[in-house]
């Protein structure tokens, strides 16, 4: 029995590494698509021999393979199953058919990985259930669609149900395993697990900044500037109120330190040395952040908190995503400081047209055609941040992307991981408003 077993496994092996060959020869084909299929059918009779009689897996009609490592005992309602259209907090580990790692959101996994980075933040990720959002591949919505709250799974899918043909770089944004995935080659989507399902994250989301501002503040919901948005001054004071903004007008080049957080502590942004060296262990920028008034280059939240600030004004605030990076949220990426690099990155502008149905039919049509957001937040989203995109667009559209002048040139470029922002994250900032007297001073301002 032993001697067959190990002809089989090489015959499976063989079958693969054709897989593998056909892919890169002719991934579109029909053929190519029948024997992945094939050969992953051979795969799971390797490894779940009987599976087809096994009720805790499931194939669906596009190959997609479900088994259930665990299933929710929870009661009603929590014991129901996932619809397209909820937004659901998840774990996962992407892994090849061979078991190297291609992407964890575990800290501890990474560190072994050796792509650890202090600048990513590594919780459950949060995406919205639905067929457009290119950004969810098929195979794992198929998955998530048949899940219960608590369920965990073991997600075997082709090629054509993850990535296709693109795969998935290994660039190191911190998520990563040892290894990418090459395209048209089969995945698993292992340990995957939902922690929590919403159909309204915004009422969620407010709910939770307005009990973070009582519980950490002590303030309540009349101390908000507007709607999911709450600003404390802090001490000391100072003792001159010399208002940075002149009358009616934003025409001053505000001068500050800041840092920019989550709720739970972990920073995302800032530049004082003391606290990048403390959160991430080097400093990235140094010196006070210059920023005219006159042009809008900051999330809302923060310019709301600096509207009337004066010149010594230390302040917190917190506020929902709707003043910050809202349903499309700000993806990790490795920023390489090359002079050479001009190109635009426009994935935030992408995942925010797929989202456009949920919000359309959550909360009202309008805006730019890309997904109204009614009168929500005093209509924040139709006059912020609809246009936000909508010039990011255009913007892309319009710029050249030819700098070749410096492409043979030899240098060494600095790579900075920047950290992601999830859908609906509320974000806090400390600031410190400064001028030019206050500049030079050596201290630790927050």
């Amino acid at each position: 029995m032993k001697f067959f077993k190990s002809i089989w496994t090489i015959a499976l092996a063989s079958l693969m590494a054709l897989v593998l060959a056909v892919g890169c020869a002719q991934p579109e084909s029909a053929d190519y698509s029948e024997l992945e299929n094939e050969s992953l059918r051979a795969w799971m009779d390797e490894n779940y021999s009987g599976w087809e009689e096994n009720s805790d897996i499931k194939r669906t009609e596009d190959g997609v393979y479900i088994v259930w490592m665990k299933r929710s005992t929870e009661p009603a309602p929590a014991d129901t199953i996932i619809k397209e259209g909820n937004w659901v907090r998840i774990d996962y580990t992407g892994k090849r058919l061979d078991g190297n790692i291609f992407y964890t959101r575990n800290a501890e996994v990474a560190k072994r990985q050796g792509t650890f980075s202090r600048r990513t933040h590594y919780v459950d990720d949060f995406v919205y259930l639905y067929s457009e959002n290119t950004s969810l591949p098929k195979g794992m919505l198929q998955a998530l669609t048949n899940m219960k709250v608590g369920d965990m799974t073991r997600v075997i899918m082709p090629s054509g149900m993850y990535r296709g043909a693109s795969g998935y770089d290994a660039t190191n944004v911190g998520y990563n395993g040892q290894w990418g995935v090459d395209g048209n080659v089969p995945v698993i989507i292992d340990s995957l697990i939902i922690r929590e399902v919403s159909e309204d994250p915004i009422t969620l989301e407010n709910k939770v900044v307005n009990e973070y501002a009582s519980s950490r503040w002590q303030l309540t919901e009349a101390d908000t500037l507007s709607k999911g948005l709450y600003v404390q001054l802090m001490k000391p004071f100072p003792v001159k109120r010399d208002s940075v903004i002149k009358a009616n007008s934003t025409d001053s080049v505000l001068t500050c330190y800041y840092k920019g957080y989550f709720l739970d502590g972990f920073v995302f942004d800032s530049n004082i040395d003391s606290v990048q060296m403390r959160a991430w262990g080097e400093v990235l920028n140094e010196g006070p952040m210059e920023w005219d008034m006159k042009k809008n280059q900051m999330i809302a939240g923060f310019k709301e908190a600096c509207l009337k600030a004066c010149y010594g004004d230390r302040m917190r605030v917190v506020f929902t995503s709707a003043y910050g990076y809202g349903i499309s949220g700000s993806a990790a990426r490795a920023i390489t400081e090359s002079s050479s690099d001009s190109s635009s990155d426009m994935t935030d502008y992408y995942n925010y047209l797929n989202y456009y149905s949920y919000m359309n039919s959550m909360y009202g049509g309008g805006g730019y055609g890309y997904g109204g957001y009614g009168n929500y937040y005093n209509n924040y989203y139709n006059s912020y941040y609809n246009p936000y995109y909508y010039n990011m667009l255009n913007s892309s559209n319009s710029s050249s992307s030819s700098n070749s002048s410096m492409e043979d040139e030899e240098e060494e470029d600095k790579v900075t991981i920047s950290t992601e922002i999830l859908p609906f994250t509320p974000l806090v900032f400390e600031i410190w408003v400064v001028n030019e007297e206050m500049e030079d001073i050596e201290h630790n301002p927050l």
